[in-house]
């Protein structure tokens, strides 16, 4: 019975030492993996805010550059239409070549559409203002729908680039960025400019229709005018 005792309790001590060396290294693996598990959770956030940040940025950016590229084409001109439409009157009368290089500088304006009518009404070879108003007036209307509807498609772009803008404010709002609002609020009043533009060219159109058209159709049938055919001189 002795040796019995003397023989187990050794095996017993090994089997105590064993079970608590197990526990120990799980609880230590245990330790480690929650320690890895938080740092990932302390890692992601970071990351994902970083993506927010440059997400929103890029909106900003994206939205504020394609409105102040169409910005910009609304100060190809620094004449109001008033100081306009009495230059071209002026040289309508006195020199009508001078009124069509003028007009051709408009882009965007109703002075493409003043180049246009004169150019067809120079080809009509006719002292009868009411023919040439035949030809002048359908053109003229042709070419100015051609400006308003390239403002149109402009507009359609900028509302695209505007609504990229404010999504990318919203997540600078919510990230507590400042630059990505600012430049936002930019872009929206960019938008605005070209919306007010649009409508003021669509209105200078129809006025010059009724005040300018006329002057171009007596340019033309008083033989002031005449545009110069191929292999004909002027």
């Amino acid at each position: 019975m002795s040796y019995s005792l003397r023989v187990r309790r050794p095996h017993l001590a090994a089997l105590v030492l064993g079970f608590a060396f197990l526990v120990a290294n799980y609880e230590l693996a245990m330790a480690q993996e929650d320690e890895s598990t938080e740092g990932e959770k302390k890692e992601k956030p970071a990351e994902s805010n970083t993506l927010k940040v440059l997400g929103s940025y890029a909106l900003v950016v994206v939205g504020a550059t394609v409105i102040g590229i169409a910005v910009a084409k609304t100060f190809s001109s620094n004449l109001s239409y008033p100081q306009a439409r009495l230059m071209l009157v002026n040289f309508l009368r006195a020199n009508p070549y001078q009124a069509e290089m003028i007009a051709k500088r408009m882009e965007g304006t109703f002075g493409e559409a003043i180049a246009a009518a004169l150019k067809i009404g120079g080809m009509t070879g006719t002292d009868d203002p009411a023919a040439v108003a035949q030809a002048t007036a359908p053109t003229y209307d042709a070419t100015g729908q051609a400006v308003v509807t390239k403002w149109g498609i402009s507009i359609s772009k900028a509302k695209l680039a505007a609504a990229a803008a404010v999504a990318g404010a919203a997540i600078a709002i919510s990230e507590a960025r400042v630059v990505p609002v600012i430049v936002a609020v930019l872009a929206l009043l960019g938008f605005l400019r070209l919306f007010l533009y649009k409508n003021e060219v669509e209105s200078n159109i129809i006025r010059a229709r009724a005040e300018l058209l006329p002057e171009v159709d007596r340019a033309c049938a008083s033989g002031r005018f005449v545009t110069q055919l191929p292999n004909q001189p002027r």
